[in-house]
């Protein structure tokens, strides 16, 4: 194994471990928020997902999730024509992120906006973040076949 495919392998290995963090870190909140609305007597009123915060919290994760794919679609349109791995894991590591900061900003905020409102049901909103933040986790056969990079 040379050394640029032990980079890569590197790299590819800590994307995913970045990518994990993200997701337990929401989890985590979510798991804390729910506990502490739960322990108040929160109930989950499906109803009530059609009015105020929670209202905002389902626009806003619609918005999120299509900014998200909105932005990877267009910078996985101009992926680097260049043999350098290195400017190519930049771009994809980059992408990336960007593409996980938004749901995961969309999950964070429909988390918070259920506890202000203090319905159990607000937290399907972030559900349905979570969803598409896991199906956004880093491929090794997606770099191979639109990065020609050995992973």
């Amino acid at each position: 194994m040379n050394s640029s495919s032990t980079s890569s392998s590197n790299d590819f290995q800590q994307l995913q471990v970045l990518h994990g963090a993200m997701m337990m870190g929401a989890v985590l909140i979510a798991v804390f928020l729910g506990f502490m609305m739960t322990s108040d007597g929160a109930v989950a009123d499906f109803a009530g997902l059609m009015k105020g915060f929670l209202l905002i919290a389902m626009v806003l994760m619609a918005a999120e999730i299509s900014a998200s794919n909105l932005i990877w679609r267009s910078r996985q349109a101009k992926i680097p024509a260049t043999n350098d791995p290195a400017v190519k894991w930049m771009h994809y590591r980059t992408s990336c992120i960007i593409r996980w900061a938004l749901l995961e900003g969309g999950v964070l905020i429909s988390v918070v906006l259920t506890f202000l409102e203090q319905n159990l049901a607000g937290f399907c909103i972030a559900a349905v973040g979570l969803v598409f933040l896991l199906m956004a986790k880093p491929s090794r056969d997606y770099v191979a076949d639109q990065y020609r990079i050995s992973v």
